[in-house]
């Protein structure tokens, strides 16, 4: 039996990294009697890395006359975003202060009433990797209750908020994104006739930064207007990237670029890039496969309702949080085969999938048009039924002693899904029954919009590289925002 609880593997690797970088400076002033001045070991989980090599190139493009102008409309207008940032960032706060009270009002068993407040969400439209926005759903939705289980500002934990997989894109999108930030003040700070100092590169703990060192008097005595500018230049940065980042999966640039590269485009299903080596479908589902249906929900159908793409529909329908959305009718079964042992349907929290020991058979109940009847309970063999069973509306549609069920979902975690896809050199459609969360079957699962042409090709390079960009994207949006407050 699987233990439930967290692995200890990432924290031994954290922990022993930080040791060998403790040692390794130890050992450096025992061998070399002192360290360099630019590597500094600040604290046991703290590295700076500072250098002046970049002073000269930073003040030669700030002074370069030929864009002098270009870059002084380019920060005037990074003020006006910077004033504009500070406002908006305050609001939010202010909204999530109010849904945190909220939460923890009705927790205590207050009655507050309801409030419907517009969410902000940032959503790469059209893109082709696996992971699209947090687990409890990327998909914009508006009206949401002010006590609801989507917050305003969510944290992100690389393990716990988000795939401990997406670990690197984490580290190097926060960087990337560290650097532009400061890149900005130095920049702003060149134009303003204030030389910088030294920058440099941190690393505290698990969190990537950048700074740059600027003369405290030299930035006092600019006027107002040069202090404006020095001071909203880092947060202007990250909002250029976001636009950037964001045009270029809206505008197709990225997929284009793949596609030159020997890529092709599938726009009606997923290509699968990646199966978790945990996963109950490592084996089963073959990598390069094309999935093109989740139950009755086509992915090449912009009818579907879950998004505008066929990776948002993919997304849309395995974190849209239970229930049959995805399923339009049920199937047609012999009332005899039932094999109700008492357990097979006494669902809970804990045993989302029911607390029998025959994990073949599954819970159903029965269908009737687009309702379900509440009647005894049904349980059957889950993937005969979901393989081989004719589809119906309602019992009359069955044979006689027939009826019409579909799979029992009352919680989120524990749903039956179908999977239809065609395994890579093959024509036929292939369904493969999954039985567990949707949410970790996403996790589990990465997709792409993007298939190989050529074997040779890595096959989860396009899905890393959108994932990178949309953590660039989000961390962008963050640092635009957050850094905009007043200290």
């Amino acid at each position: 039996m699987e233990s439930s609880y967290p692995s200890l593997l990432p924290v031994l690797w954290f922990v022993g990294a930080w040791a060998l970088v403790n040692l390794g400076f130890v050992l450096a002033r025992l061998v070399c009697r002192r360290t360099s001045d630019s590597v500094e070991l600040v604290s046991p989980l703290h590295v700076r890395i500072t250098t002046r090599a970049l002073n000269g190139a930073v003040e030669a493009i700030a002074q370069s006359p030929r864009i002098a102008r270009v870059l002084d409309g380019f920060y005037a207008a990074g003020v006006l975003v910077g004033v504009a940032s500070m406002v908006l960032c305050t609001g939010l706060l202010g909204i999530a202060a109010i849904q945190i009270a909220a939460a923890i009002g009705i927790r205590a068993g207050a009655a507050l009433p309801s409030v419907d407040l517009w969410q902000p969400l940032v959503a790469l439209a059209g893109g082709s990797a696996g992971y699209a926005g947090p687990a409890e759903g990327p998909e914009p939705r508006l009206g949401r209750r002010l006590a609801g289980d989507a917050q305003v500002l969510q944290p992100i934990i690389p393990g716990v908020t988000l795939p401990a997989g997406h670990l690197w894109h984490y580290l190097v999108a926060l960087a990337a994104c560290a650097v532009i930030h400061e890149l900005g003040h130095a920049c702003a700070a060149a134009r303003a006739r204030v030389p910088m100092r030294a920058c440099g590169v941190f690393l505290l703990g698990i969190y990537p930064g950048a700074f740059v060192e600027l003369c405290p008097r030299l930035v006092a005595r600019s006027g107002v207007g040069r202090r404006l500018r020095i001071v909203c230049a880092g947060v202007w940065h990250n909002a250029v990237t976001a636009l950037a980042v964001w045009a270029l999966v809206r505008s197709g640039g990225l997929g284009a670029a793949f596609a030159r590269a020997g890529w092709s485009q599938v726009t009606d299903a997923v290509v699968v890039t990646e199966v978790a080596g945990h996963s109950p479908l490592q084996g089963r589902l073959p990598l390069r496969s094309i999935v093109h249906r989740i139950d009755d929900v086509r992915l090449g159908n912009a009818s579907a309702g879950f998004g505008a793409t066929a990776i948002a529909r993919w997304t849309g329908v395995l974190t849209a949080g239970g229930g049959r959305g995805s399923t339009d009718a049920g199937f047609c079964v012999d009332a005899r085969a039932n094999q109700d042992d008492g357990l097979c349907c006494e669902m809970s929290a804990r045993f989302p999938l029911g607390e029998s020991p025959d994990a073949a058979i599954f819970c159903f109940e029965m269908f009737a048009g687009e309702r379900v009847v509440r009647a005894q309970p049904w349980c059957f063999d889950l993937r005969a039924v979901l393989a081989q069973s004719a589809r119906c509306r309602t019992s009359r549609e069955c044979l006689r002693g027939d009826v019409c069920v579909v799979p029992r979902a009352p919680y989120a975690s524990g749903r039956a899904l179908r999977l239809y896809y065609r395994a890579p050199e093959s024509r036929r459609e292939a369904m493969l029954v999954y039985a567990g969360s949707p949410a970790e079957l996403w996790l589990e699962v990465q997709v792409s919009s993007l298939e190989p042409r050529f074997a040779w090709l890595p096959l989860a390079l396009p899905a890393g590289v959108e994932t990178l960009l949309q953590y660039v994207l989000s961390f962008s949006l963050a640092f635009c925002l957050l850094n905009a407050l007043p200290a």
